[in-house]
């Protein structure tokens, strides 16, 4: 049987390695936290960047759509220059 001596001695590596144990556990979960933190954060920025990025691509839609819309009233503005072009060269060489 052991003795009150032994067992203090017993449960004081026990509490000492229970201690160790949870130094290390709280070691392990502010590193976890930190990466978490940094995650989130890289997320933040990535989202940011997304949201850029839709912005810009609605701007290059509205300016193509802006164009598109632009371009009959281009050509027939040509077709008139090019016939206008067509009469003044018939008037200089009569």
């Amino acid at each position: 049987m052991q003795t009150l001596i032994d067992r203090l001695a017993h449960l004081k590596d026990r509490v000492s390695s229970l201690l160790k144990e949870h130094k290390a556990l709280q070691d392990r979960v502010a590193t976890l936290e930190h990466s978490s933190r940094e995650q989130l954060r890289k997320g933040e920025v990535l989202q940011e960047r997304v949201n850029e990025l839709e912005r810009e691509n609605e701007v290059l839609r509205s300016a193509k759509a802006a164009h598109e819309a632009a371009v009959p009233g281009a050509k027939e503005r040509i077709d008139e220059l090019v016939q206008e072009i067509d009469r003044c060269l018939e008037l200089v060489q009569n």
